[in-house]
């Protein structure tokens, strides 16, 4: 008879502790759930705040370029001049001080280089001076490195980057006249 009545106790225990645990649990999933909401809240209000920063202050994009493609390369890229936009690639040619050029794009190298093929293989010679001068604004990005040769590939993701990566880069391709809609990651393509 006494072995019942334990028998009994100890299933009443087990189902006190399991309910107990259970209100724990979802006492715990809701302590979580306000921290993370507080947390989104303070990183709105860093992103915003810098966003009234960059666009407040003379944030200069070239120098911001520059400063992303060298974190990847040995030397200091420092870009002098905007050559050409593509809004096909959403890419920005630019030239560099010693005389390099540097491609901008949140496409990676083996999109651009089919995007490179397209247009070499849409490419043709023509006697007439707007078809010239429609073939040299359609010219290929990477030159004709077929298969990236020559060409020094640097890549910065929001990941690895500084916090604030997308925002700066969006307000860069917007002041350059490209729209990359705060990427997550860009590749920069120093052509030799």
């Amino acid at each position: 008879m006494y072995e019942y009545i334990a028998i009994l106790l100890i299933a009443i225990l087990c189902l006190i502790l399991t309910l107990y645990n259970r209100r724990m649990a979802a006492a715990i999933r809701g302590i979580e759930s306000i921290v993370q909401d507080y947390y989104a809240m303070q990183i709105r209000a860093r992103r915003a705040d810098q966003m009234k920063e960059i666009d407040a202050s003379s944030f200069n994009a070239l120098q911001w370029i520059g400063a992303q493609a060298s974190s990847g390369l040995d030397r200091q890229v420092e870009v002098t001049e905007v050559l050409r936009l593509v809004p096909e690639a959403s890419a920005i040619d630019l030239r560099t001080a010693d005389n390099r050029r540097l491609v901008v794009s949140p496409l990676p190298l083996p999109e651009l280089l089919r995007f490179d093929k397209r247009l070499r293989s849409n490419g043709g010679k023509s006697a007439s001076v707007s078809r010239r001068v429609e073939a040299f604004a359609s010219r290929p990005l990477l030159n004709q490195s077929r298969w990236g040769w020559g060409v020094t590939v640097v890549e910065r993701a929001l990941s690895e980057a500084a916090e604030f990566f997308d925002l700066e880069a969006h307000a860069a391709g917007t002041r350059l006249g490209i729209d990359w809609r705060a990427p997550a990651r860009l590749w920069f393509y120093v052509v030799d």
